[in-house]
C-alpha cells in the first residue's frame, strides 16, 4: 500500500478586505466558523486578526506585522578574530572545539559550531572532508 504525503502548501497572506469581511460578519452572526468559511481564512487567523481588531479597531487590521529581519548570521568582530587566531594556533580543532572554547571564555553561548565555520570559510581555513 502506497502512503499518502502530506503536502504543505503555501498559503498567502490575508487581505484586509478579507479581514474586514471576516470581522463584519462575526459581527453580524457571532459565529466563527462560518465568519471564516466565507472569508476563506483558517480559525487560528481569526483569532489573531479578531484580538488586534478589539485591541486598535480596524486600523489593527489594516496592515499585517513588520518583521523585523535582525541581522542574522553576522558574527562580531571580536569573535571572529577569535576563531581565526584559534584555528592558527590549532589547526587540528574542528568547528566544535573552537564553539566551546570561545563559550567558555565568554561564560555565555555566543558563537555556534556553524558560526565558526563560516567564518572559517570566509577567511579560507575551513577544509571540507569527504
Amino acid at each position: 500500500m502506497k502512503e499518502k504525503r502530506k503536502v504543505k502548501r503555501y498559503v498567502k497572506p490575508t487581505t484586509f478586505t478579507q479581514r474586514k469581511l471576516m470581522i463584519e460578519t462575526y459581527q453580524k452572526t457571532h459565529n466563527i466558523s462560518f465568519s471564516c468559511r466565507k472569508a476563506k481564512i483558517s480559525i487560528n487567523t481569526f483569532r489573531r486578526w479578531y484580538t488586534r481588531y478589539l485591541e486598535q479597531g480596524m486600523e489593527g487590521i489594516r496592515k499585517p506585522k513588520k518583521h523585523i529581519r535582525k541581522n542574522l548570521g553576522k558574527v562580531p568582530e571580536k569573535y571572529a578574530c577569535r576563531i581565526i587566531e584559534l584555528k592558527k594556533k590549532n589547526p587540528k580543532w574542528g568547528r566544535r572545539t573552537i564553539a566551546s572554547v570561545i563559550n567558555q571564555e565568554n561564560n555565555n553561548n555566543v558563537i555556534s559550531p556553524g558560526g565558526v565555520q563560516k567564518v572559517l570559510e570566509r577567511v579560507g581555513l575551513w577544509n571540507k572532508m569527504k
